[in-house]
């Protein structure tokens, strides 16, 4: 097997072992014998168990909430995508039929004085939603664009289950205004937990995003077009049965035994294809701090 290709099922199979042994076992820090993974943060290959994920995905499988509202508070999440935010400030949860703007405004105002509101895990569009009110306070146009969505999250959540999944991503920048393509697609994944919105899971569309075309550079050697990133993001998802077994065989790593025991997860026992992606740009972090190269320090210390 191609020895880069090896070396990032290499590092889902230890990143995942971490958060078994960490959140299974209940084992004591260190959870691995790795420098870069004892002093590192990195997201958890499967998605659904990051916090941030596990912050607004709470919310999405109470069954007495409507599909509008489990959207419009997604929409909300992603865009701040900082959980002390949603559960702090929104008290868990927004309701589309009583969202108060000036509200909100007052509250993230006074917020903001104290800590960031906004994670920087990703970048979201700079240009204001309206150009006429706060146009350099990038919460206030939030809230903006938030209001006026929320009227029209019926029409986006029937075109989302009347189009074909990988549709659902341009339907969504279409609606949600200064969310781009990788934006979108974060926001339609969360969907797929939710259960009433949309009838599809993260197998069945895919958003390359900038940190994982570029793992895929690393992985090819090559510098890929986006639709060749997508090809190859699509090729590592299909041969993960093939990585796996070799990993047992020649180096005793059986992913059997640290996977995510999900009966409900699609693709189980192996990663779905979002997941595939998401690991991609934590590989890139991986291999530019193992090759010596300078990378964002995101110090990790253990919380046992």
């Amino acid at each position: 097997m191609d020895e880069m290709i090896l070396s990032f099922f290499t590092f889902i199979f230890r990143r995942q072992e971490i958060w078994h042994k960490r959140s299974v076992l209940k084992q004591s820090a260190p959870w691995s014998d790795d420098e870069i993974f004892q002093n590192y943060r990195f997201c958890n290959v499967y998605r659904e168990l990051d916090g941030g994920t596990l912050a607004i995905t709470k919310y999405l499988h109470n069954p007495n909430l409507s599909a509008e509202q489990k959207l419009f508070n997604i929409i909300a999440y992603r865009f701040f995508n900082r959980r002390d935010t949603i559960e702090n400030l929104f008290d868990g949860l927004l309701d589309p039929e009583n969202f108060n703007v000036k509200d909100y405004e007052r509250r993230l105002d006074k917020l903001k004085e104290k800590q960031s509101i906004f994670s920087n895990a990703y970048l979201i569009s700079s240009h204001p939603y309206n150009p006429a009110y706060r146009p350099g306070d990038k919460h206030v146009q939030i809230l903006l664009m938030l209001n006026d969505i929320r009227k029209r999250l019926p029409g986006l959540i029937s075109e989302l289950r009347a189009r074909i999944p990988q549709e659902g991503v341009g339907l969504i920048a279409d609606y949600v205004a200064l969310a781009g393509p990788f934006l979108s697609g974060q926001i339609l994944l969360d969907a797929t937990y939710a259960g009433n919105i949309v009838p599809y899971s993260g197998n069945d569309f895919l958003v390359v995003g900038p940190g994982a075309h570029w793992g895929l550079n690393i992985i090819f050697g090559q510098k890929l077009t986006p639709p060749a990133a997508a090809e190859k993001c699509r090729q590592l998802f299909k041969m993960q049965k093939e990585a796996f077994e070799f990993l047992k065989k020649e180096q005793g790593l059986d992913w059997e035994t640290v996977r995510w025991q999900n009966p409900e997860y699609p693709n189980a026992p192996y990663l779905c294809l979002h997941d595939i992606q998401n690991s991609l740009c934590e590989f890139r972090k991986y291999w530019r701090l193992k090759s010596g190269e300078k990378a964002k320090k995101r110090y990790f210390k253990p919380q046992n």
